[in-house]
């Protein structure tokens, strides 16, 4: 009889080192899940912020982003610790980056969208207050909740943006295209210095073109200005976006890569085997994403919710890898308030997982606070 345990214990010993193995190879290419530095982000989730379409979004709004009432220890517990303000267009007209069939933007429409980020008792001060009331609740969190802000494509082409030191600005000219980007991210950072919030840093600009082929030899230099400000630079491509892959010769310093899978149901579920195995190659970060259909037709898509959870399970990215999460805009907002159980599953499935990561990324903070 003790052969046999002695055997079995072997054997599942040698089956768990397996197991471990197995996580540790899938992972070892993932944008790291965290790292030990301050503007190191986890979780990050997109606001979509700034057109007039967009909600308003409230200090009210943003509580059920910041924290939740773990349903397992029954305490409140911070949740997201990156929070994106993503636009790309203004529903009047001009768009921020190319392709959606408005007119380009031009510098009064890149202040604009800056205004409406700053703008009183909404969006960056909502979120700031939210984390003020939620802090006086259940006490600061170990790490400061981390925004990155849009940065506007300077469209190739262009003629009409707007001046700077009294000379009009022609995109089709590469070192106008940087002077803009680097007039907004001197714009943005001085709006900041005078919000100055008190539980949020800002961790760098985000590129909001979804490829990079337009704009690929500009892209390096305006990295190097985003970096001596002392922030980052981040992208989330589309599924096959041009130079995905080579995001890092692009000059940024963090990418997601989207599966492109929960909106198209003829999409089976390999695509998000296939979007971890690039991201894994290329050091990349996965995006989580669903939207109001998971609300509005259960039976197709809310499948489709458990299946990013699953094989992101499956593929070592919850426990491993950065995540960026797509959620329609507010969609999280609604899952959270709902009264129908299976709505509020959903909020309470993803919430889990973001405590456990947000427990790791403590961790590991914490170690490097007490070296």
């Amino acid at each position: 009889m003790k052969t046999i345990r002695s055997r079995f214990a072997l054997c599942l010993a040698l089956l768990l080192l397996l197991a471990l193995a197995r996580s540790e190879a899938l992972a070892q290419h993932y944008a790291a899940l965290t790292q030990s530095d301050s503007l190191s982000i986890t979780d990050l989730v997109l606001i979509y912020q700034g057109g007039t379409h967009r909600l308003a979004w409230t200090s009210d709004h943003f509580l059920p982003y910041v924290s939740t009432t773990d349903r397992t220890s029954h305490r409140e517990q911070w949740l997201f610790d990156g929070f994106l303000f993503i636009e790309f267009k203004d529903n009047r007209g001009f768009e921020y980056a190319h392709g959606y069939n408005q007119r380009p933007a031009r510098k009064e429409e890149w202040m604009w969208l800056l205004q409406r980020n700053f703008e009183r008792g909404i969006a960056l001060e909502g979120l700031d207050r939210a984390c003020i009331s939620t802090a006086a609740r259940i006490g600061p969190p170990l790490r400061k909740r981390k925004v990155v802000l849009t940065l506007p494509e300077p469209t190739v082409g262009q003629v009409d943006w707007g001046s700077l030191n009294g000379r009009e600005l022609d995109f089709n000219r590469p070192d106008d295209r940087i002077a803009a980007c680097k007039w907004y991210m001197d714009e943005a950072l001085s709006l900041w210095n005078a919000l100055s919030p008190e539980n949020l840093d800002l961790a760098g600009f985000y590129w909001v073109a979804e490829y990079g082929s337009e704009s690929k030899t500009i892209l390096p230099r305006i990295g190097e200005l985003v970096r001596s400000k002392g922030k980052r630079f981040y992208w989330i491509p589309y599924w096959n976006a041009p130079l995905a892959g080579e995001w890092k010769s692009l000059g940024f310093d963090a990418a997601y890569q989207q599966p492109n899978h929960f909106f198209h149901t003829e999409v089976s579920d390999d695509r998000l085997n296939e979007a971890c195995a690039f991201a894994r190659v290329h050091e990349m970060g996965l995006e989580m994403e669903f939207d109001g259909q998971a609300i509005t037709a259960p039976r197709d898509f809310r499948p489709r919710f458990h299946s990013y959870l699953e094989f992101f399970r499956k593929n070592a990215v919850i426990d491993s890898s950065a995540i960026a999460y797509y959620e329609g805009g507010g969609v999280l907002l609604n899952l959270a308030s709902s009264q129908a159980v299976e709505e509020r599953a959903l909020y309470d499935l993803l919430a889990s997982a973001l405590i456990a990561r947000q427990h790791k990324a403590d961790s590991v903070y914490s170690r490097r606070l007490h070296r």
